[in-house]
């Protein structure tokens, strides 16, 4: 079988989004099929595509392109004209795969009528990978009859949360009889709960892209810049790039937190992220279920979360951490002073946080989707 794996991948070369797909390549080589990557090209090859290329995968790039917005201003404009233009079309085209596998970032990233005749025109089986989904927007009126099409006319589709999967069925006004809700991989070495770290200062972690707008880091560090907190012994690490990353270092100067945040970088080891870290700290306003959440359960520390995506599907409110209402600046403050009440506890639901993902996890969704495709020929 050829498989054609699509990633709309635009914002960065590398996500947590991206792990699921990948692997699932990487599985399919094993299994003996035929595997073409279609990515963005970045100018030099990620280490996870560059192995896959020398395991046979067959990688083709597109020209870069930069998006911005909100994710229905991009489907209206830009990100429609230039995402899959003609010529990148055509360059699909000629691959005549058995089956696609599209893995989007957002449920509105292939829902135009290019990408529909493409997937139409190639008689290939279509699955889509949805790896986050905004809970407040709409998907627009040109685009909604394509959304609808292209979902029921898929063999498969797959959500990382099922918040994510009940948001699309809203947003496209249908039931989607042909979704599952799987797990994203976790990139860690081992399972095993990390030692926990008896500082009496109590470390905070956030782990991903630096994007402001998504993760909520605007509104973290506004929480954190409150009176009461300039009162308390904590440090604030950030592991990530992004291209908020100077507007956040001018927060930090805002708030006068230059002695308790600190901007980490890329870490390969997330061990050591939470060798160091009691908890992570989540006020996104959009998510699947966030890579870095599943790690640092696994790792046996808790999070405070807002009720975006699969995180509430993880993380119960004073069982094993806790869940903001709302990415807002009251109610992730408001978490986050029921967290320190609590600090004391904080190892105490760590732990319980590491019985509930090793209870929920499941780290075979490559194979489901690989194995769906073979059972189906």
């Amino acid at each position: 079988m050829r498989i054609l794996f699509i990633s709309t991948m635009a914002g960065a070369s590398w996500g947590g989004s991206e792990e699921l797909w990948v692997k699932c390549a990487a599985y399919a080589l094993e299994k003996g099929h035929s595997v073409v990557v279609s990515v963005y090209d970045w100018g030099a090859l990620h280490p996870k595509l560059q192995q896959l290329k020398e395991k046979g995968a067959e990688i083709s790039l597109r020209k870069k392109i930069f998006y911005g917005g909100s994710a229905s201003q991009r489907i209206k404009g830009f990100f429609i004209k230039k995402m899959f233009a003609a010529n990148e079309i055509r360059a699909l085209k000629k691959h005549s795969p058995d089956a696609i596998i599209i893995s989007q970032g957002t449920i509105y990233e292939c829902m135009f009528p290019e990408f529909e005749a493409l997937a139409g025109s190639t008689g290939a089986k279509l699955s889509v990978i949805t790896q986050a989904n905004s809970e407040y927007e709409t998907i627009p009126a040109a685009c909604f009859e394509t959304g609808r099409n292209l979902f029921r006319s898929a063999f498969q589709l797959y959500f990382v949360s099922r918040r994510n999967m009940e948001v699309a069925e809203r947003q496209l006004a249908m039931k989607l009889e042909k979704a599952n809700v799987v797990s994203n991989p976790a990139n860690l070495r081992s399972y095993e709960i990390c030692k926990w770290n008896e500082s009496a200062t109590v470390n905070f972690a956030f782990v991903g892209r630096l994007n402001s707008t998504v993760k909520g880091l605007g509104v973290l560090l506004q929480v954190l810049g409150r009176p009461e907190w300039k009162q308390r012994s904590w440090q604030l690490n950030l592991y990530g790039k992004g291209e908020d990353e100077a507007y956040l270092k001018e927060l930090v100067k805002l708030y006068q937190l230059e002695s308790n945040v600190n901007f980490k970088g890329f870490v390969n080891d997330i061990k050591q992220v939470w060798e160091l870290n009691h908890v992570l700290l989540m006020a996104s306003t959009l998510e699947g279920t966030p890579l870095s959440l599943i790690e640092a359960m696994l790792s046996g520390r808790t999070a405070v979360v807002s009720d975006v995506g699969g995180n509430a599907e993880l993380i119960k409110e004073g069982i094993n951490g806790f869940v903001a209402e709302a990415p807002s600046v009251n109610s992730f403050g408001k978490a986050m002073e029921r967290m320190w009440a609590r600090r004391a506890e904080l190892h105490a639901l760590g732990l319980a946080a590491g019985k509930t993902i090793a209870g929920q996890l499941k780290l075979d969704a490559h194979e489901q989707i690989i194995n769906a495709l073979e059972k189906s020929r």
